[in-house]
């Protein structure tokens, strides 16, 4: 090889190494990196939830060369349910930029969530993950995977665990004493939640007291989301010490409506629990309620860590976020709310 066209050659290989190299010192030393996300809920319809996220990037050098572009993938989960996905393209460049990103919510994916939040003992794991991938030159670089996750915890059959004497009393007479109530949830499916209810009850009178019925009704910021027939013929004998079984079910499928109310009201809602019986005395029916089986409960939650005040009521809320390159990074301090 003549000696001209190898120095040539040794140029062409050099100047090669040097683009090669400054091309792997943007992608491996200054590749993006995100920095925090902020959601908060957009547009709530009947049929769908809009998620309004903001994601802050560090916006390196390869983001202002040439074509070079950023995509941005976003995954939000309510435990094992996926419930939205969303992928925004061209991301503008800066020295910092901001990726806002609308994703939507399928309310018919509320009646799942409602499912694994019971029987996970009323907890759900909200987690966040946004992706970021930027392209140069046909090649892909991914940024560090980051992943935000917030804990919401509810414990909405708490007011019917309760060791408490109480006398219960129909026509200005004592019928019976109840001295203990419990409640468990039963196996909860996209169709249907029961409530398994009972109550420990002593009849100190000498009659025996027949209930022909027990009836309940759910209620969920007033929409009835369960009703029917709790119990059916128990003869309370006198002198005795008997358990008054009242099994609900929650309509899960029907959910979807009242989250509906649930988001519109600020994440808050009232819950509504009634036990009515049927009793048999004196000759003639009598419809009473049952009140140490009823109650009302507040119940509010902070999805996605966008709410101005501590999370109150029923339900409490810690949130967490980081990232794969082995550091914790928290947004949020952890907020609990108080027990009514």
């Amino acid at each position: 090889m003549a000696p001209g066209r190898r120095t040539w050659m040794v140029l062409l290989v050099a100047i090669l190494l040097v683009v090669a190299a400054a091309a792997y010192g943007l992608f491996a030393v200054d590749r993006p990196q995100v920095e925090s996300v902020d959601n908060e809920w957009g547009t709530v319809t009947s049929e769908r939830t809009e998620i309004e996220t903001r994601i802050a990037v560090d916006d390196p050098r390869l983001l202002r060369v040439g074509d070079a572009a950023a995509d941005v993938s976003y995954t939000v989960s309510l435990n094992d349910v996926e419930v939205a996905t969303e992928r925004q393209r061209q991301i503008d460049s800066g020295t910092e930029s901001e990726i806002a990103v609308s994703t939507w919510l399928d309310n018919d994916d509320i009646p799942a969530w409602w499912a694994s939040h019971v029987e996970r003992n009323e907890t759900t794991t909200v987690r966040m993950e946004p992706e970021v991938v930027v392209e140069h030159a046909g090649i892909r670089r991914s940024a560090d995977r980051w992943t935000q996750t917030r804990t919401v915890r509810t414990d909405l059959l708490e007011p019917l665990r309760t060791t408490e004497n109480q006398a219960f009393e129909a026509g200005g007479r004592t019928l019976f004493v109840v001295n203990e109530t419990d409640a468990e949830w039963g196996n909860a499916t996209p169709n249907r939640t029961p409530i398994d209810a009972s109550a420990t009850v002593t009849n100190p009178t000498a009659i025996p007291i027949p209930i022909a019925e027990i009836r309940y009704t759910v209620q969920l910021n007033g929409i009835v989301v369960g009703d029917g027939v709790a119990g059916e013929q128990l003869l309370l004998e006198p002198e005795r010490t008997q358990t008054i079984e009242a099994n609900a079910t929650i309509d899960t499928d029907t959910l979807d409506e009242w989250w509906v109310t649930h988001l519109r009201n600020d994440e808050t809602s009232n819950l509504s629990v009634e036990f009515d019986a049927t009793l048999e005395f004196a000759g003639a029916e009598r419809e009473v309620p049952l009140e140490f089986l009823s109650y009302e409960r507040p119940v509010r939650t902070d999805m996605l860590g966008s709410s101005d005040t501590e999370a109150a009521g029923s339900a409490d809320a810690d949130t967490a976020a980081s990232s794969d390159q082995g550091s914790d990074r928290t947004r949020n301090q952890p907020s609990t709310a108080n027990q009514s």
